[in-house]
Protein backbone atom coordinates (compact mmCIF):
# COMPACT_ATOMS: atom_id res chain seq x y z
CA UNK A 1 0.00 0.00 0.00
CA UNK A 2 1.52 3.32 -0.90
CA UNK A 3 1.68 5.99 1.81
CA UNK A 4 -0.15 9.56 1.22
CA UNK A 5 2.68 11.80 0.84
CA UNK A 6 3.37 14.01 -1.94
CA UNK A 7 6.11 12.10 -3.46
CA UNK A 8 3.73 9.09 -3.89
CA UNK A 9 1.04 10.92 -4.72
CA UNK A 10 3.07 12.55 -7.93
CA UNK A 11 4.52 8.71 -8.54
CA UNK A 12 1.24 7.26 -9.67
CA UNK A 13 0.34 10.65 -10.82
CA UNK A 14 2.76 11.45 -13.78
CA UNK A 15 2.10 8.22 -15.51
CA UNK A 16 -1.12 8.14 -15.72
CA UNK A 17 -1.29 12.12 -17.27
CA UNK A 18 1.07 10.93 -19.98
CA UNK A 19 -0.99 7.70 -20.55
CA UNK A 20 -4.16 10.62 -20.80
CA UNK A 21 -2.04 12.71 -23.51
CA UNK A 22 -1.07 9.81 -25.17
CA UNK A 23 -4.71 9.39 -25.57
CA UNK A 24 -5.37 13.07 -26.71
CA UNK A 25 -2.35 12.92 -29.22
CA UNK A 26 -3.48 10.32 -31.31
CA UNK A 27 -6.86 11.70 -31.78
CA UNK A 28 -5.09 14.88 -32.86
CA UNK A 29 -2.95 13.39 -35.35
CA UNK A 30 -6.07 11.92 -36.92
CA UNK A 31 -7.31 15.31 -37.13
CA UNK A 32 -3.73 16.21 -38.38
CA UNK A 33 -4.02 13.57 -40.78
CA UNK A 34 -7.92 14.05 -41.81
CA UNK A 35 -6.86 18.26 -42.54
CA UNK A 36 -4.81 17.22 -45.40
CA UNK A 37 -7.69 15.44 -46.73
CA UNK A 38 -10.32 18.22 -46.65
CA UNK A 39 -12.89 19.94 -44.36
CA UNK A 40 -15.32 17.33 -44.87
CA UNK A 41 -12.68 15.07 -43.35
CA UNK A 42 -12.14 17.08 -40.76
CA UNK A 43 -15.75 17.46 -40.16
CA UNK A 44 -15.77 13.60 -40.18
CA UNK A 45 -13.36 12.87 -37.63
CA UNK A 46 -14.46 15.36 -35.38
CA UNK A 47 -18.17 14.08 -35.17
CA UNK A 48 -16.68 10.53 -34.84
CA UNK A 49 -14.40 11.72 -31.48
CA UNK A 50 -17.34 13.57 -30.11
CA UNK A 51 -19.42 10.78 -29.92
CA UNK A 52 -17.08 7.68 -28.98
CA UNK A 53 -15.63 10.23 -25.77
CA UNK A 54 -19.14 10.56 -24.55
CA UNK A 55 -19.48 6.50 -25.01
CA UNK A 56 -15.73 5.98 -23.61
CA UNK A 57 -16.68 9.07 -20.80
CA UNK A 58 -20.11 6.71 -19.61
CA UNK A 59 -17.63 3.55 -19.34
CA UNK A 60 -14.94 5.37 -17.77
CA UNK A 61 -17.50 6.21 -15.15
CA UNK A 62 -18.53 2.57 -14.81
CA UNK A 63 -14.59 1.56 -14.48
CA UNK A 64 -15.18 3.88 -10.64
CA UNK A 65 -16.06 -0.09 -9.56
CA UNK A 66 -13.14 -1.27 -10.25
CA UNK A 67 -11.17 1.23 -8.92
CA UNK A 68 -12.70 1.37 -5.88
CA UNK A 69 -12.86 -2.61 -5.13
CA UNK A 70 -9.40 -3.43 -6.64
CA UNK A 71 -8.16 -0.76 -4.59
CA UNK A 72 -10.34 -1.77 -1.43
CA UNK A 73 -9.22 -5.40 -1.56
CA UNK A 74 -5.17 -4.64 -2.44
CA UNK A 75 -4.84 -2.42 0.16
CA UNK A 76 -6.61 -5.07 2.94
CA UNK A 77 -3.86 -7.11 1.34
CA UNK A 78 -6.22 -9.96 -0.60
CA UNK A 79 -4.22 -9.99 -3.54
CA UNK A 80 -6.45 -13.11 -4.52
CA UNK A 81 -9.87 -10.91 -4.51
CA UNK A 82 -7.94 -7.45 -6.07
CA UNK A 83 -6.99 -10.41 -9.13
CA UNK A 84 -10.76 -12.02 -9.30
CA UNK A 85 -12.70 -8.19 -9.36
CA UNK A 86 -10.08 -7.31 -12.15
CA UNK A 87 -10.63 -10.67 -14.07
CA UNK A 88 -14.36 -10.04 -13.59
CA UNK A 89 -14.05 -6.17 -14.61
CA UNK A 90 -12.18 -7.23 -18.03
CA UNK A 91 -15.03 -9.97 -18.62
CA UNK A 92 -17.61 -7.36 -18.06
CA UNK A 93 -16.38 -4.63 -19.87
CA UNK A 94 -15.73 -7.16 -23.20
CA UNK A 95 -19.57 -7.62 -23.16
CA UNK A 96 -20.37 -4.05 -22.65
CA UNK A 97 -18.19 -3.38 -25.85
CA UNK A 98 -20.17 -6.08 -27.56
CA UNK A 99 -23.44 -4.49 -26.81
CA UNK A 100 -22.57 -1.26 -27.33
CA UNK A 101 -21.60 -2.46 -30.89
CA UNK A 102 -24.63 -4.30 -31.32
CA UNK A 103 -26.91 -1.65 -30.07
CA UNK A 104 -25.00 1.82 -31.97
CA UNK A 105 -24.45 0.53 -35.00
CA UNK A 106 -27.93 0.31 -36.06
CA UNK A 107 -28.32 4.16 -35.15
CA UNK A 108 -25.22 6.06 -36.48
CA UNK A 109 -26.87 7.46 -39.41
CA UNK A 110 -29.55 9.46 -37.03
CA UNK A 111 -26.39 9.88 -34.09
CA UNK A 112 -24.63 11.63 -36.79
CA UNK A 113 -27.39 13.59 -38.04
CA UNK A 114 -27.98 15.29 -34.92
CA UNK A 115 -24.62 17.77 -35.85
CA UNK A 116 -26.39 18.81 -39.77
CA UNK A 117 -23.03 18.05 -41.51
CA UNK A 118 -22.89 18.57 -45.26
CA UNK A 119 -23.86 15.03 -47.07
CA UNK A 120 -20.10 14.15 -47.83
CA UNK A 121 -18.86 14.71 -44.36
CA UNK A 122 -22.23 12.90 -42.93
CA UNK A 123 -21.17 9.90 -45.15
CA UNK A 124 -17.70 9.66 -44.34
CA UNK A 125 -18.50 10.13 -40.32
CA UNK A 126 -20.90 7.31 -40.45
CA UNK A 127 -18.17 5.17 -42.14
CA UNK A 128 -15.44 6.36 -39.34
CA UNK A 129 -17.86 6.19 -36.72
CA UNK A 130 -18.64 2.45 -37.99
CA UNK A 131 -15.57 1.27 -37.83
CA UNK A 132 -14.54 3.01 -34.40
CA UNK A 133 -17.56 1.28 -32.58
CA UNK A 134 -16.79 -1.67 -34.59
CA UNK A 135 -13.68 -1.80 -32.41
CA UNK A 136 -15.19 -0.72 -29.22
CA UNK A 137 -14.34 -4.07 -27.73
CA UNK A 138 -10.74 -4.18 -27.01
CA UNK A 139 -10.73 -0.50 -26.54
CA UNK A 140 -12.97 -0.73 -23.35
CA UNK A 141 -10.58 -3.74 -22.30
CA UNK A 142 -7.83 -1.58 -22.54
CA UNK A 143 -9.54 1.08 -20.38
CA UNK A 144 -10.66 -1.29 -17.36
CA UNK A 145 -7.60 -2.95 -17.05
CA UNK A 146 -5.30 0.23 -17.07
CA UNK A 147 -7.58 1.43 -13.92
CA UNK A 148 -7.65 -2.22 -12.48
CA UNK A 149 -3.53 -1.56 -12.59
CA UNK A 150 -3.74 1.91 -11.40
CA UNK A 151 -6.11 0.82 -8.49
CA UNK A 152 -3.13 -1.59 -7.18
CA UNK A 153 -0.50 1.67 -7.35
CA UNK A 154 0.78 0.57 -10.75
CA UNK A 155 0.82 2.84 -12.93
CA UNK A 156 3.54 2.32 -15.41
CA UNK A 157 2.21 -0.79 -16.72
CA UNK A 158 -0.91 1.09 -18.35
CA UNK A 159 1.49 4.21 -19.63
CA UNK A 160 3.75 1.39 -21.16
CA UNK A 161 0.16 0.16 -22.75
CA UNK A 162 -0.52 3.68 -23.83
CA UNK A 163 2.50 4.50 -25.74
CA UNK A 164 1.90 0.89 -27.39
CA UNK A 165 -1.46 1.34 -28.48
CA UNK A 166 -0.89 5.24 -29.33
CA UNK A 167 2.53 4.60 -31.42
CA UNK A 168 0.56 1.50 -33.37
CA UNK A 169 -2.90 3.04 -33.58
CA UNK A 170 -1.17 5.94 -35.33
CA UNK A 171 1.26 3.96 -37.80
CA UNK A 172 -1.44 1.55 -38.27
CA UNK A 173 -4.10 3.80 -39.37
CA UNK A 174 -1.36 5.77 -41.69
CA UNK A 175 -0.35 2.59 -43.09
CA UNK A 176 -4.50 1.59 -43.91
CA UNK A 177 -5.69 4.90 -44.76
CA UNK A 178 -2.90 5.79 -47.72
CA UNK A 179 -2.34 1.69 -47.99
CA UNK A 180 1.45 1.18 -47.60
CA UNK A 181 3.05 -2.14 -47.73
CA UNK A 182 1.08 -3.19 -50.91
CA UNK A 183 -2.17 -2.76 -48.70
CA UNK A 184 -5.08 -1.24 -50.55
CA UNK A 185 -6.30 2.21 -49.35
CA UNK A 186 -9.53 2.74 -47.74
CA UNK A 187 -9.35 6.34 -46.97
CA UNK A 188 -10.57 8.20 -43.93
CA UNK A 189 -11.95 5.10 -42.16
CA UNK A 190 -8.70 4.15 -42.28
CA UNK A 191 -7.82 5.52 -39.29
CA UNK A 192 -10.35 3.91 -37.40
CA UNK A 193 -9.54 0.58 -38.36
CA UNK A 194 -5.85 0.88 -37.61
CA UNK A 195 -6.17 2.02 -34.29
CA UNK A 196 -9.13 -0.69 -33.57
CA UNK A 197 -6.14 -3.40 -34.61
CA UNK A 198 -3.76 -1.43 -32.56
CA UNK A 199 -6.19 -1.98 -29.89
CA UNK A 200 -6.44 -5.26 -30.31
CA UNK A 201 -2.77 -6.09 -30.28
CA UNK A 202 -1.75 -4.48 -27.37
CA UNK A 203 -4.82 -5.76 -25.37
CA UNK A 204 -3.89 -9.27 -26.30
CA UNK A 205 0.18 -8.51 -25.61
CA UNK A 206 -0.54 -7.21 -22.18
CA UNK A 207 -3.32 -10.13 -21.20
CA UNK A 208 -0.67 -12.35 -21.93
CA UNK A 209 2.00 -11.03 -19.92
CA UNK A 210 -0.33 -11.11 -17.38
CA UNK A 211 -1.55 -14.36 -17.60
CA UNK A 212 2.00 -16.33 -17.65
CA UNK A 213 2.60 -13.62 -14.42
CA UNK A 214 5.07 -11.12 -15.62
CA UNK A 215 3.40 -7.79 -14.62
CA UNK A 216 3.34 -6.22 -11.07
CA UNK A 217 0.02 -8.44 -10.14
CA UNK A 218 -1.85 -11.80 -11.24
CA UNK A 219 -4.80 -12.48 -12.50
CA UNK A 220 -7.16 -14.39 -10.26
CA UNK A 221 -10.12 -17.20 -11.27
CA UNK A 222 -13.41 -15.13 -11.20
CA UNK A 223 -15.83 -17.34 -10.61
CA UNK A 224 -15.84 -17.44 -6.66
CA UNK A 225 -17.82 -14.81 -5.54
CA UNK A 226 -18.55 -13.86 -8.76
CA UNK A 227 -22.34 -12.99 -8.29
CA UNK A 228 -21.69 -10.50 -5.29
CA UNK A 229 -18.56 -8.93 -7.04
CA UNK A 230 -20.59 -8.44 -10.32
CA UNK A 231 -22.99 -6.83 -8.04
CA UNK A 232 -20.58 -4.88 -6.26
CA UNK A 233 -18.88 -3.77 -8.96
CA UNK A 234 -22.49 -2.43 -10.86
CA UNK A 235 -23.28 -0.79 -7.97
CA UNK A 236 -20.32 1.63 -7.50
CA UNK A 237 -19.68 2.23 -11.35
CA UNK A 238 -23.31 2.84 -12.52
CA UNK A 239 -23.85 6.42 -10.65
CA UNK A 240 -20.73 7.72 -12.13
CA UNK A 241 -21.98 6.48 -15.45
CA UNK A 242 -25.06 7.63 -15.50
CA UNK A 243 -22.86 10.94 -14.12
CA UNK A 244 -21.22 11.22 -17.14
CA UNK A 245 -24.77 10.78 -19.11
CA UNK A 246 -26.05 13.70 -17.65
CA UNK A 247 -22.89 15.79 -17.88
CA UNK A 248 -22.30 14.96 -21.66
CA UNK A 249 -26.00 15.35 -22.28
CA UNK A 250 -25.98 18.48 -20.60
CA UNK A 251 -22.92 20.26 -22.25
CA UNK A 252 -24.47 19.46 -25.81
CA UNK A 253 -27.87 21.71 -24.30
CA UNK A 254 -25.33 24.02 -23.78
CA UNK A 255 -23.52 24.30 -26.52
CA UNK A 256 -27.24 24.67 -28.44
CA UNK A 257 -27.74 28.04 -26.56
CA UNK A 258 -24.10 28.83 -27.30
CA UNK A 259 -24.69 28.34 -30.73
CA UNK A 260 -27.46 31.34 -31.10
CA UNK A 261 -24.38 33.63 -30.30
CA UNK A 262 -23.18 33.02 -33.99
CA UNK A 263 -20.11 31.31 -35.46
CA UNK A 264 -17.22 33.17 -33.54
CA UNK A 265 -18.50 32.30 -29.89
CA UNK A 266 -19.22 28.76 -30.80
CA UNK A 267 -15.63 28.97 -31.97
CA UNK A 268 -13.80 30.70 -28.95
CA UNK A 269 -15.52 28.04 -26.74
CA UNK A 270 -14.44 24.96 -28.52
CA UNK A 271 -10.87 26.51 -28.93
CA UNK A 272 -11.28 27.24 -25.56
CA UNK A 273 -12.25 23.60 -24.30
CA UNK A 274 -9.53 22.23 -26.60
CA UNK A 275 -6.51 25.03 -24.21
CA UNK A 276 -8.40 23.50 -21.03
CA UNK A 277 -7.86 20.05 -22.20
CA UNK A 278 -4.29 19.70 -20.80
CA UNK A 279 -5.67 20.78 -17.68
CA UNK A 280 -8.27 18.57 -17.42
CA UNK A 281 -5.93 15.78 -18.31
CA UNK A 282 -3.52 16.55 -15.37
CA UNK A 283 -6.80 16.61 -12.44
CA UNK A 284 -8.30 13.61 -14.29
CA UNK A 285 -5.36 12.03 -13.35
CA UNK A 286 -5.22 13.28 -9.47
CA UNK A 287 -8.91 11.86 -9.36
CA UNK A 288 -7.58 8.26 -10.30
CA UNK A 289 -4.49 8.19 -7.84
CA UNK A 290 -7.04 9.87 -5.24
CA UNK A 291 -9.43 7.71 -5.67
CA UNK A 292 -6.26 4.70 -5.77
CA UNK A 293 -5.06 6.08 -2.44
CA UNK A 294 -8.55 6.51 -0.90
CA UNK A 295 -9.62 2.66 -1.58
CA UNK A 296 -6.21 1.39 -0.55
CA UNK A 297 -5.92 2.88 2.85
CA UNK A 298 -9.69 1.94 3.47
CA UNK A 299 -8.90 -1.76 2.78
CA UNK A 300 -6.01 -1.75 5.17
CA UNK A 301 -8.50 -0.34 7.44
CA UNK A 302 -6.68 3.34 7.82
CA UNK A 303 -9.29 5.63 8.27
CA UNK A 304 -7.29 8.57 9.06
CA UNK A 305 -4.87 8.01 6.59
CA UNK A 306 -7.45 7.70 3.25
CA UNK A 307 -8.29 10.91 4.79
CA UNK A 308 -5.19 12.25 4.43
CA UNK A 309 -4.20 10.79 0.89
CA UNK A 310 -7.69 12.45 -0.45
CA UNK A 311 -6.73 15.85 1.29
CA UNK A 312 -3.24 15.81 0.01
CA UNK A 313 -4.33 15.10 -3.30
CA UNK A 314 -6.27 17.95 -3.92
CA UNK A 315 -3.73 20.26 -2.26
CA UNK A 316 -1.17 19.10 -4.93
CA UNK A 317 -4.04 18.99 -7.63
CA UNK A 318 -4.87 22.76 -6.39
CA UNK A 319 -1.19 23.69 -6.59
CA UNK A 320 -0.73 23.08 -10.12
CA UNK A 321 -3.80 24.39 -11.10
CA UNK A 322 -3.23 27.67 -9.63
CA UNK A 323 -0.10 27.70 -11.32
CA UNK A 324 -1.37 26.40 -14.82
CA UNK A 325 -4.35 29.14 -14.11
CA UNK A 326 -1.55 31.78 -13.64
CA UNK A 327 0.59 31.22 -17.09
CA UNK A 328 -2.56 30.94 -18.96
CA UNK A 329 -3.80 34.52 -17.37
CA UNK A 330 -0.12 35.89 -18.10
CA UNK A 331 0.09 34.56 -21.56
CA UNK A 332 -3.91 35.01 -22.37
CA UNK A 333 -3.11 37.27 -25.44
CA UNK A 334 -0.57 35.46 -27.20
CA UNK A 335 -2.49 31.81 -27.16
CA UNK A 336 -5.05 33.73 -28.60
CA UNK A 337 -3.09 35.04 -31.25
CA UNK A 338 -1.64 31.97 -31.65
CA UNK A 339 -4.72 29.72 -32.00
CA UNK A 340 -6.55 31.74 -34.71
CA UNK A 341 -5.71 35.08 -36.55
CA UNK A 342 -9.74 36.23 -36.38
CA UNK A 343 -10.15 39.32 -34.59
CA UNK A 344 -13.42 38.48 -33.49
CA UNK A 345 -12.51 35.16 -31.57
CA UNK A 346 -9.70 36.70 -30.88
CA UNK A 347 -11.40 39.58 -28.63
CA UNK A 348 -14.27 37.02 -27.20
CA UNK A 349 -11.12 34.39 -26.57
CA UNK A 350 -9.28 36.38 -24.42
CA UNK A 351 -11.48 37.01 -21.81
CA UNK A 352 -12.84 33.31 -21.99
CA UNK A 353 -9.21 32.33 -21.07
CA UNK A 354 -9.21 34.75 -17.91
CA UNK A 355 -12.43 32.72 -16.89
CA UNK A 356 -10.44 29.34 -17.61
CA UNK A 357 -7.59 30.69 -15.27
CA UNK A 358 -10.13 31.43 -12.67
CA UNK A 359 -11.49 28.43 -12.79
CA UNK A 360 -8.65 25.53 -12.69
CA UNK A 361 -8.31 25.42 -9.17
CA UNK A 362 -12.36 24.82 -8.56
CA UNK A 363 -11.53 22.42 -11.05
CA UNK A 364 -8.61 20.45 -9.33
CA UNK A 365 -11.40 20.48 -6.01
CA UNK A 366 -13.98 19.04 -7.51
CA UNK A 367 -11.85 16.34 -9.35
CA UNK A 368 -9.75 15.24 -6.63
CA UNK A 369 -12.58 14.92 -4.24
CA UNK A 370 -15.00 13.22 -6.19
CA UNK A 371 -11.73 11.12 -6.97
CA UNK A 372 -11.34 10.27 -3.51
CA UNK A 373 -15.12 9.87 -2.58
CA UNK A 374 -15.36 7.43 -5.36
CA UNK A 375 -12.42 5.68 -4.07
CA UNK A 376 -14.57 5.04 -1.50
CA UNK A 377 -17.60 3.91 -3.15
CA UNK A 378 -19.64 6.59 -2.37
CA UNK A 379 -20.39 7.44 -6.48
CA UNK A 380 -23.97 8.30 -5.50
CA UNK A 381 -23.16 11.87 -4.00
CA UNK A 382 -20.82 12.96 -6.86
CA UNK A 383 -23.83 11.65 -9.60
CA UNK A 384 -25.86 13.60 -7.72
CA UNK A 385 -24.10 17.02 -7.24
CA UNK A 386 -23.18 17.06 -11.07
CA UNK A 387 -26.75 16.37 -12.22
CA UNK A 388 -28.02 19.39 -9.73
CA UNK A 389 -25.12 21.57 -11.39
CA UNK A 390 -25.44 20.99 -15.08
CA UNK A 391 -29.33 21.43 -14.69
CA UNK A 392 -28.39 25.04 -12.72
CA UNK A 393 -25.62 26.22 -14.74
CA UNK A 394 -25.19 24.75 -18.14
CA UNK A 395 -29.02 24.31 -18.56
CA UNK A 396 -31.15 26.77 -16.88
CA UNK A 397 -28.91 29.39 -16.19
CA UNK A 398 -27.50 29.49 -20.21
CA UNK A 399 -31.63 29.87 -21.02
CA UNK A 400 -32.53 32.26 -19.10
CA UNK A 401 -29.35 34.02 -20.31
CA UNK A 402 -30.26 33.57 -23.98
CA UNK A 403 -33.58 34.81 -23.07
CA UNK A 404 -32.91 38.41 -21.75
CA UNK A 405 -30.25 38.68 -24.24
CA UNK A 406 -27.07 38.84 -22.01
CA UNK A 407 -23.55 38.97 -23.49
CA UNK A 408 -21.84 35.94 -24.39
CA UNK A 409 -19.24 36.54 -21.65
CA UNK A 410 -21.57 35.66 -19.17
CA UNK A 411 -22.65 32.05 -20.45
CA UNK A 412 -18.66 31.64 -20.62
CA UNK A 413 -18.94 32.62 -16.69
CA UNK A 414 -21.10 30.07 -16.06
CA UNK A 415 -17.99 27.69 -15.95
CA UNK A 416 -17.15 29.50 -12.75
CA UNK A 417 -20.53 28.73 -11.37
CA UNK A 418 -20.44 25.05 -12.76
CA UNK A 419 -16.95 24.58 -11.02
CA UNK A 420 -17.80 26.21 -8.01
CA UNK A 421 -20.81 24.25 -7.07
CA UNK A 422 -18.87 20.77 -8.04
CA UNK A 423 -16.24 21.86 -6.06
CA UNK A 424 -17.64 23.26 -2.73
CA UNK A 425 -20.34 20.42 -2.25
CA UNK A 426 -18.02 17.42 -2.77
CA UNK A 427 -15.32 19.04 -0.57
CA UNK A 428 -18.39 19.60 1.81
CA UNK A 429 -18.91 15.80 1.66
CA UNK A 430 -15.05 14.70 1.87
CA UNK A 431 -14.98 17.08 5.25
CA UNK A 432 -17.67 15.79 7.10
CA UNK A 433 -16.33 11.92 6.97
CA UNK A 434 -19.68 10.35 6.33
CA UNK A 435 -18.31 8.23 3.63
CA UNK A 436 -15.19 6.69 6.24
CA UNK A 437 -18.25 4.96 8.03
CA UNK A 438 -20.76 4.04 4.72
CA UNK A 439 -22.59 0.81 5.92
CA UNK A 440 -23.12 -0.35 2.28
CA UNK A 441 -19.94 -2.07 1.84
CA UNK A 442 -19.90 -3.77 5.00
CA UNK A 443 -18.68 -7.16 3.36
CA UNK A 444 -15.35 -5.49 1.93
CA UNK A 445 -12.05 -5.01 3.97
CA UNK A 446 -12.06 -1.80 6.34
Amino acid sequence: MSSSSTFNIWRLTWPTILSNMAFMLTGLVFLKIAGGMGLNEVAAVTTGQRLFFILFAVMMGLSSGTTALVGRYWGGDDKQRAGQIAVLSVMIFLLAGLMLSAVTIPFLDYLVGIFDLTREAHVLAVDFIFYTVLYAPPMLVVLVFSMAFRATGDSKTPLWAAIMGAVLGVYLGIVVTFGWHDINAVGLSGLAIGNGIAAIITILFFLLLWVFGRLSFKPANPLPNMQRNTYDLIKIGMPAAIEQIFFQSGLLIFLVFLASYGDAAFATYGIGLSILGLMIVIAFSFSISSATLVSQHLGAGDKQGAYSAGWRAMRTCVYIMIGGGAVMSFFAHDIARFMIDDPEVIALLVPFTYIISCSLPLMGIEFSMAGALRGAGDTRYPMMVTVFSILLSRILVPFILVQIGAAVFWLYATSLLDFGIKSSLNMRRFRKRDWLNSTRYQHLPI
